[in-house]
């Protein structure tokens, strides 16, 4: 792993030059987190948007597999907060196994598969869903995962959007409205299970300032997003990465998701979670890492971004030609570390509305 051992600039708030402190070098790899939602028994053709999230069981095994065969270590929640939390060491090539909302065909399809692996893992429940007990898991099914490896933990109340829901309500009204979502969770869990979550994941991976203020407030002490890539103790708590396991998938593209670790940067913009009121960023910032400029990338949604870098300076800035849409949208960097390690950070931002119409905040 290539260290943080260069002496760098970076950009001022006023725009001037200033020294950035060598950091200590890493002394850890960093860990892998997978995100599934539901399983089919068979492959599907995918058709509507939901079915990107049903993921056929046999191909689930392979990947399972995959990881056994590899020599991949799936660690517990506990694990990850003894890591972060007092510093103790991950085993080599660590991966966190999580599964979304609490769709009953992780317990009936997914979950015996990660039992007879031994494997650990998370479920992310968002507890209106569980409480409905439709195609939800059963109280009955969580005690039993929990019995076996698997941890309770948040995944908001509601499930809703949270960035769309800034935009259409008062200041007042959504910061409410994100108390709720992120302390229901905590209370219906405590309640029913017996245990009181500390881990959330962000409803659809998008968080804000509100949000982020709320989780702390809340004493959530880690929390994800969608964003994919590796983490290690670079990546803001609050911030961490997680790779969508999509359906279909091929056996390389699952493979290339361990390929990878964190690209270091500073001073970027737009930033993580940034709310932009500009619809014509300059996208800017600095790359920590001894890196190979021309193996840099830059993906802006499907379009890839001609960026300028300068070596000397580690800067790269690419000034956006024409206005962003509103909205959400993903940015990923890559790059290949002078080691040859490939190397990825990315990061979510919205546009917010230029000309919001009038009398659509809820009071």
């Amino acid at each position: 792993m290539a260290t943080l051992g260069l002496s760098f600039l970076a950009l001022s708030r006023a725009g001037g030059m200033v020294d950035i402190p060598t950091p200590e070098p890493l002394k850890d790899n960093g860990f892998i987190v997978l995100c599934y939602h539901r399983f089919v028994a068979k492959p599907e053709t995918v058709k509507k948007p939901l079915s990107v999230y049903r993921m056929p069981i046999e191909e689930f095994k392979w990947q399972m597999q995959y990881l056994k065969d590899q020599g991949f270590k799936p660690i517990s929640m506990d694990q990850l907060k003894a890591y972060w939390l007092e510093g103790k060491p991950l085993p080599d090539k660590a991966v966190l196994l999580t599964f979304d909302d609490g769709f009953r065909s992780i317990y009936e399809k997914a979950y015996p598969v990660v039992k007879e692996f031994g494997y650990p893992g998370v479920l992310f429940l968002y507890t209106d869903f569980i409480r409905g007990q439709s195609d939800s898991l059963r109280y009955s099914e969580i005690e039993e995962m929990q019995k076996n490896g698997f941890d309770l933990e948040s995944h908001t109340k509601s499930h809703l959007q949270l960035g769309k829901e800034a935009e259409k309500r008062t200041s007042a009204n959504f910061k409410s409205l994100v108390k709720v979502e992120l302390n229901d969770p905590i209370t219906f869990i405590q309640n029913k299970f017996g245990v009181s979550p500390k881990i959330l994941a962000y409803s659809y991976g998008v968080f804000n300032e509100v949000v982020l203020n709320q989780a702390k407030e809340s004493g959530y002490q880690l929390a994800f997003t969608v964003n994919p890539g590796a983490n290690d103790r670079t990546v803001s708590p609050l911030k961490l990465r997680r790779n969508l396991v999509l359906n279909p998938i091929n056996h390389e593209s699952f493979k290339k998701i361990f390929e990878t670790k964190v690209l270091h940067l500073d001073s970027f913009w737009p930033g993580d979670g940034e709310l932009v009121r500009d619809n014509e960023p300059a996208i800017r910032g600095i790359i920590k890492d001894d890196i190979k400029p021309k193996s840099i990338r830059l993906q802006l949604g499907d379009q890839e971004l001609p960026v300028s870098y300068d070596s000397k300076t580690h800067q790269l800035r690419y000034p956006l030609k024409t206005p962003l849409k509103v909205g959400g949208h993903m940015l990923i960097l890559e790059a290949m570390d002078v080691q040859g390690q490939k190397r990825t950070y990315s990061w979510y931002f919205r546009v917010k509305h230029q000309n919001p119409e009038k009398g659509k905040a809820k009071e």
